[in-house]
């Protein structure tokens, strides 16, 4: 174990949010090194006589957090018994390197308390992992996936679709999400919408709002060159499990050995289900998610059918005006 070495190359620049996937090995790699050596993380942490929370050191393990003291992990890879050499200099470089702030990082950091509360700890992390993915299928049920609504159906859908508690900060979420759907539009990773049906028929009582969002779809749909594609999801209850939104991110296997991560929303609550490296048993909830996804593709119809749908709501909208 002590000479494996972690396969991990950064595919040139350093990407303004490139926490994440750094963040992701070097838990992943900690976890292993803990396991090997038979212990719980309280032992771990009484060994380093550092001060880390058990739940600051559970978030480290699960890739969930920045690591804004890189120096903590040099004193937890000594409890762990971690001795100088190539791989430990690996683990430490993936400690630094998941200390760099991403953009959501950076406007929660400058901002005012209340523009903390609109970037909540899941969409630090997955505007991080946005950034480093090569690959995307997104699935969403209820609405038309974020990073592509148009800012008038944007501004509606939060409204009517926040949490009670956290209403008092719409228009800063509104900015915040607008701020993700640029990112992802000057990426454009290679990504797959599945839309259910139902969310093209939404009435929130502005009918020209939805014949824009429509009609913003339908270039992407027309455009056969764009690494975007859009399906709808024409049977009404296709998912064995219930989830408002679930995103399945991939990454360059060829530069470094990242595992597929699994995004999903369900209830106001995310959650982040990583897949497994090397050696580790494949995660419950992560397999049950990728049939879930596995699954939505092979019910969805293709490119036609699904563009059919979309053209026949945008008329059913129209006749509303």
């Amino acid at each position: 174990m002590e000479d494996r070495v972690i396969p991990f190359k950064r595919p040139g620049a350093d990407p303004p949010g490139s926490w994440g996937v750094p963040a992701l090995l070097l838990g992943a790699e900690m976890q292993i090194e803990r396991e090997r050596t038979a212990l719980t993380q309280k032992q771990v942490l009484a060994k380093a006589r550092v001060r880390v929370s058990p739940s600051v050191y559970s978030r480290i393990e699960n890739g969930e957090m920045r690591i804004d003291k890189p120096a903590v992990v040099e004193v937890l890879l000594d409890a762990l018994g971690v001795r100088p050499g190539p791989r430990r200099q690996q683990l430490l470089q993936l400690a630094r390197d998941a200390s760099v702030e991403g953009w959501a990082s950076s406007v929660r950091t400058r901002a005012r308390a209340a523009y903390r509360e609109a970037v909540p700890d899941s969409m630090l992390r997955l505007a991080s992992l946005e950034e480093w993915a090569v690959r995307q299928i997104v699935i969403d049920t209820n609405v038309v996936s974020g990073v592509l609504q148009t800012p008038r159906y944007r501004a509606v859908v939060t409204r009517r679709t926040l949490l009670a508690s956290q209403r008092q900060h719409a228009e800063r979420v509104i900015e915040v999400r607008g701020l993700r759907a640029e990112k992802f539009q000057a990426r454009l990773p290679r990504t797959t919408f599945f839309i259910q049906r139902s969310a093209l028929y939404a009435d929130f009582g502005e009918p020209g709002m939805m014949v824009e969002q429509l009609q913003f779809l339908l270039r992407y749909v027309d455009d056969l060159g764009s690494p975007v594609a859009i399906r709808v999801i024409a049977v009404e209850d296709p998912l064995a499990i219930q989830v408002a939104s679930l995103i399945r991110l991939s990454f360059a296997k060829g530069a470094f050995a990242a595992p597929d991560v699994i995004y999903t929303e369900a209830g106001g609550r995310a959650e982040f289900h990583r897949g497994p490296i090397a050696g580790e048993d494949v995660d419950g909830d992560y397999l049950d998610y990728q049939d879930l996804s596995d699954t939505v593709i092979q019910l969805a119809p293709g490119p036609m059918p699904s563009r059919e749908l979309i053209v026949e709501a945008l008329s059913w909208h129209r006749d509303r005006l």
